[in-house]
């Protein structure tokens, strides 16, 4: 957080400190941000609303995704993720059949062995985006699983597992470029095929 925090204009909670407990953080005292969650806040809001908050979270991608894969003195390969997207691969990659067909499969492969890396949240869905009544985002919540993925990685999660609210997904053409339009339909006709 602290990272994204001082280098990019992404609003998140100022963190003060954290407590570790058994090798691991157990808690994190950080800045209370006004605002509700998007999921929350969805219904009520209007189509401007709705496309001012998809255009300032693309804005929010973009500036993630310029971030240079450097480790900074405070930060080590053990801070940072960069291992390939554990949760794709166990959950869907080795889920699949042979009811896929190949041309679904080579896709996917294709997928997984691109090299470009971008800094990703990893959870971007309506429940981690704090917004107000005007329709921006106050803040971008819950930070565990960002790191370094595929470029890919975030447009598929998020068309893939974040869908929580009706009337999100076509909202995410704003949010996210279409450049990944290919391996979203890929991993979508797998996830049916594999139920």
């Amino acid at each position: 957080m602290r990272y994204v925090s001082e280098n990019t204009t992404i609003p998140i909670p100022h963190v003060h400190e954290t407590q570790i407990h058994g090798g691991g953080v157990k808690s994190i005292l950080m800045d209370y941000i006004e605002g509700q969650t998007l999921q929350d806040a969805w219904s009520s809001m209007i189509p401007s609303q709705k496309m001012s908050i998809a255009q300032e979270l693309h804005g929010y991608i973009q500036q993630l995704q310029r971030l240079k894969h450097e480790h900074p003195g405070h930060f080590s390969h053990r801070n940072i993720c960069t291992r390939r997207p554990i949760y794709l691969d166990e959950h869907l990659f080795s889920r699949l059949t042979t009811s896929v067909p190949d041309l679904v499969q080579n896709c996917l492969r294709t997928s997984r062995s691109e090299d470009s890396t971008v800094f990703t949240h990893g959870d971007l869905a309506p429940r981690n985006i704090l917004v107000d009544d005007h329709g921006h985002v106050t803040a971008v919540l819950d930070w565990e699983f960002a790191g370094w993925q595929p470029e890919w990685f975030e447009t598929i999660r998020a068309y893939t597992f974040c869908n929580d609210i009706p009337g999100w997904t076509p909202y995410l053409s704003a949010v996210f470029p279409p450049n990944h339009a290919t391996e979203y339909m890929a991993v979508a006709f797998a996830r049916h095929m594999t139920r």
